[in-house]
């Protein structure tokens, strides 16, 4: 990724996260403290600033985190946790559906950053919801769907490369893909992503 592709990024995106404070801000009563909608939707805004900040960092200095593998049911607990925030402030219930994902350990916390992510980059299309993430493993991969009818967002179809919106998650997703051996593709079911397991000897 270009410098200058990253500062364009970085400054479109911390204007929206600007943007978001300034709503929240808007929308409350400077005389009372914040009422919980309004909470909710500040503390979101920080995680995501919190977020954008490790994507930028990452595509400026390359450093990945490398995955470890946990229990799937310490790694669907730990992406549920991390989806409740999002969901509130766009009133669309997540939920991770285990499709047979508990017959192998899952890697952390890459995928869960990519899921997280990638959860964010389609959610306005999701809602109300609710939005299902089917997770299940196959001998080569692990899969995560995101079942229904969310399109695929433009900066991962290569034929509008041109067209696609020069944000931080993009690039990061986009980059973290390749780190990853991931793949993402529409099928009629929903949007499949595949992460390849390494052989066992």
């Amino acid at each position: 990724m270009e410098s200058e592709d990253l500062w364009r990024a970085a400054l479109h995106d911390f204007n929206n996260l600007l943007t978001s404070l300034q709503g929240v801000l808007d929308l409350s009563d400077p005389r009372l403290p914040l009422d919980l909608r309004n909470r909710a939707r500040l503390e979101a805004t920080l995680e995501d600033g919190k977020t954008l900040i490790h994507m930028a960092r990452s595509l400026a200095l390359g450093r990945n985190t490398d995955a470890g593998l946990v229990p799937w049911a310490e790694w669907q607990a730990g992406l549920q946790a991390r989806l409740e925030p999002m969901a509130g402030l766009y009133r669309c219930p997540i939920q991770i559906l285990d499709d047979g994902a508990g017959t192998a350990a899952w890697p952390a916390p890459p995928l869960q950053d990519w899921a997280l992510a990638f959860t964010r980059q389609i959610l306005p299309w999701a809602a109300p919801g609710p939005l299902l993430i089917e997770a299940r493993v196959e001998a080569e991969a692990w899969v995560l769907t995101w079942l229904g009818d969310a399109p695929l967002p433009l900066a991962f179809k290569a034929e509008s490369a041109a067209e696609s919106p020069r944000n931080l998650a993009a690039h990061w997703l986009k980059h973290m893909m390749g780190h990853l051996n991931l793949s993402i593709e529409e099928q009629p079911t929903g949007l499949v992503a595949r992460m390849v397991r390494p052989c066992v000897s």
